[in-house]
């Protein structure tokens, strides 16, 4: 299940604001995928639209240890959106893949990583 909610800020300035709370937590962005960006350099157009992807390469370890399958889930990702003049954010939530996965001696890594996203959304909204 994908959790979506609003931010009180523009597009950019929210992108800004994730990326800064990110870092300021000691999270690796690994790549910020600019998908307008890729649009415009198509010949095309599109609203703004950015996934960051980022994590913390030793909690991605242990997860990974525990079931190998998992590293299709990671690092995480978070979509950054405008649609008119509202600006949403979006990921997966990382509670689920305890089952999918079946985690269970790092079940609380990926609880961490839910309070993380909701730390976010608090931070925007």
């Amino acid at each position: 299940m994908f959790i979506k909610d609003k931010s009180k800020y523009g597009f950019q300035d929210t992108v800004k604001i994730v990326k800064d709370f990110l870092k300021s937590r000691n999270f690796e962005i690994f790549a910020e995928i600019d998908h307008r960006k890729n649009a415009i350099n198509a010949g095309m157009d599109m609203q703004n639209e950015t996934v960051l992807i980022f994590g913390s390469p030793s909690s991605g370890t242990l997860l990974m240890e525990e079931n190998p399958e998992i590293g299709i889930e990671l690092p995480a990702k978070l979509l950054i959106y405008s649609t008119n003049n509202d600006v949403y954010l979006l990921y997966k939530n990382p509670e689920e893949l305890i089952d999918t996965y079946k985690i269970r001696d790092q079940k609380d890594v990926l609880k961490k990583l839910k309070v993380l996203f909701d730390n976010i959304i608090n931070t925007v909204s």
